[in-house]
């Protein structure tokens, strides 16, 4: 016999199985009645209920995947799941480290606050540095760049299938907008609600009959006693939404998401931010001028300056509108510039100055003048109560234009109904003196146009103006998903993270926010409905397996026969890569299955808030919050059966 060689452990690896492979029951007992099908007649109907069997198999089979779909669809975006309150708080104190980590050249905390998160990648130092540096401190532009570094493709671009590194990295870009970007939804669908009209009540007094004996007839009123405030209160309707609603097609709506000229915007607000955090705004590298030199000459010369960069300012204004002045220069009083005037002019106009004497003035005599009398006199000639000047029209143009007056119910008159269409008088420009249309101003008598025109426009227009009508669409027939993508889309142009996300119209917290903005607040007979659907799919999520099956290590009799305490490490080994695998496929599935029930339990109430911590307490992709069974335990009947994390 030749030396026996034992496998590597790559060998063993390409060779393992999950368990042993067996085949069904009905696969065998099939095959043996068609092998002794003529000794026992009856095996016929026996096999057909064996083939109604596994099609029934077969039929349930499909009908879990079928409800796997709908579970995954109602969870939300592909790349998405809820982030736990320690995982928010991290995402809060990103922004603090990467400026740490930046002034000391070192990812300690970045490292640190990416495992919390739950990311397992090995990121070499120049990426992490790199994005930090593009990023303006910015959490949301640093994780977008520490994506698009590793993963070789922008998270705006929808991929077929993401790892659990990549649904945290995506979900986080959610998380740190949400907030503002609820705000910019509220501030883009925002209307004003109108005061309701309260109708005094009618105060109800005692009255009495003014008829004999009305004494004893007096109706007494006794107003009802209460101590409790009225709760059957109707509920506020949401506001409108306006014109607001805008569809875009499936393109257009894919060119948006993947604009990223965002970055940029984001990265000018960061540096505002920076720029407005910075409180002292004192160059110590260069004093003030006059603390350069102590030269009295200098320090006067430095006070001119100081001086002449001020800027004179009127003080005073014109008594009358017709009073025009010329500015001579400015003086400097008191280290403050005045104007001097060289002239002032009064301008005619069509007032008469009321002369109140002369007075003399450093032997100057200026006239004084006490006001103006108004000339002419505007006198408005109107006709009196039994003026008959109406009834000189003819009946008929009367009637016509009786029958075509404005749809508001307002008659003519002669354009004198409000303001005048036409401009007779034209006001002086810099480019010229004011004039006077004279051809309109002296044109006898208007009446003629008048009617000629009425009846000229009543003739065009056949039939009574249409109002005018906007294309809108109504958001209440809309889905939310796609009022959703319309809302984004419209946010697109602004800073926000969450328009550039593929699919981030299937976020179920942002359609809970458009669906209280449509329809309000949930009635008691939605939340039932909506309760019972959730237990439904609570129950279809009970039926699914998502524990990870143990591979074995296929050794065969011979190696077994041939194993010595040499094989050791190589068992050891192997012991080591099977238990990893089975703990890391476990934990992917742990994270599919609470990612699903998070959208079962949004209907929920729940009256504290220690729920959520428990029930997050296997979201983070964390070693510790692994549930495992031991499958590789010497115990056939484990007597705790299950290992978790301390809660």
């Amino acid at each position: 016999m030749g030396k026996f060689k034992m496998p590597t452990v790559q060998q063993f690896l390409k060779k393992k199985i999950i368990y042993d492979k067996q085949e069904p029951v009905w696969v065998y007992l099939e095959r043996e009645m068609r092998q002794n099908v003529d000794k026992k007649p009856y095996n016929e109907k026996v096999g057909a209920w064996l083939r109604f069997l596994r099609d029934l198999k077969h039929y349930f089979y499909r009908e879990g995947l079928r409800k796997a779909k709908r579970l995954h669809r109602e969870a939300g975006p592909p790349w998405y799941y809820e982030l736990s309150s320690s995982q928010r708080d991290v995402l809060g104190v990103l922004k603090e480290n990467i400026h740490q980590d930046l002034l000391e050249d070192i990812p300690n905390r970045i490292r640190k606050s990416l495992s919390d998160l739950g990311v397992t990648l090995r990121i070499p130092r120049s990426i992490l540095m790199k994005a930090m540096n593009d990023s303006v401190e910015d959490p949301g532009v640093f994780i977008w760049s520490l994506y698009t570094a590793y993963y070789k493709k922008s998270p705006s671009e929808l991929r077929g299938e993401y790892d659990m590194n990549a649904m945290i990295l995506m979900s986080c870009l959610v998380f740190i907008d949400l907030e503002e970007c609820i705000e910019r939804l509220e501030k883009l669908t925002e209307a004003k609600r109108e005061p309701p009209i309260i109708t005094p009540k009618k105060v109800q007094k005692n009255t009495q009959p003014k008829v004999r004996y009305g004494e004893y007839l007096q109706k007494c009123y006794v107003p009802c006693y209460s101590t409790h405030t009225k709760t059957n209160q109707e509920p506020q309707k949401p506001l409108p939404l306006g014109y607001k609603v805008r569809l875009r097609t499936t393109d257009s709506y894919e060119r948006l998401i993947k604009d990223l000229s965002f970055l940029e915007k984001r990265k000018d607000r960061n540096k505002k931010e920076k720029q407005a955090e910075r409180i002292c705004t004192y160059k110590f590298w260069e004093p003030p001028s006059t603390l350069r030199n102590t030269d009295p000459k200098m320090c006067a010369y430095v006070n001119k300056l100081k001086m002449l960069r001020k800027k004179a300012k009127p003080k005073f204004k014109a008594p009358y509108k017709n009073v025009q002045y010329l500015v001579g220069g400015v003086a400097f009083t008191g280290g403050h510039p005045q104007y001097l005037l060289s002239n002032v002019a009064v301008l005619p106009t069509g007032y008469i100055p009321i002369n109140a004497g002369t007075v003399s003035v450093v032997g100057d005599y200026v006239t004084n003048i006490a006001g103006y009398w108004k000339f002419p006199r505007e006198v408005k000639e109107r006709c009196d109560e039994t003026c008959d000047c109406l009834a000189k029209w003819e009946e008929t143009a009367m009637k016509y234009l009786q029958e075509s007056k404005c749809k508001c119910g307002h008659l003519y008159d002669f354009y004198r109904e409000g303001k005048s269409k036409e401009k007779y008088f034209h006001p002086p420009t810099r480019h010229g003196p004011h004039w006077i249309d004279a051809a309109k101003v002296y044109q006898m008598d208007p009446m003629e146009d008048f009617i000629r025109d009425t009846c000229r426009d009543a003739l065009l227009s056949q039939e009574p103006t249409p109002e005018p009508s906007m294309p809108t669409i109504s958001p209440s027939g809309l889905k939310e998903k796609e009022l959703l993508a319309a809302f984004l889309a419209e946010l697109s142009d602004t800073p926000l993270l969450i328009p550039h996300l593929p699919q981030a119209n299937l976020l179920n917290n942002l359609q809970e926010w458009v669906r209280k903005r449509v329809k309000g607040k949930m009635t008691p007979a939605q939340h039932k409905r909506l309760l019972l659907q959730s237990q439904r799919r609570w129950l279809d999520l009970k039926h699914m397996d998502f524990r990870a099956r143990a591979y074995r290590i296929p050794f065969t009799l011979k190696q077994l026969e041939h194993m010595n305490w040499s094989h050791r490490q190589l068992v050891q080994k192997l012991f080591e890569i099977l238990l990893d695998s089975f703990v890391t496929r476990n934990r992917l599935n742990q994270l599919e299955q609470t990612r699903l029930w998070w959208s079962t339990t949004k209907y929920d109430v729940y009256p504290s808030k220690p729920f959520l911590h428990i029930f997050f307490t296997y979201m983070p992709g964390r070693m510790k919050d692994t549930f495992l069974i031991n499958p590789y335990s010497s115990d056939l009947t484990p007597k705790h059966g299950a290992k978790t994390c301390p809660l």
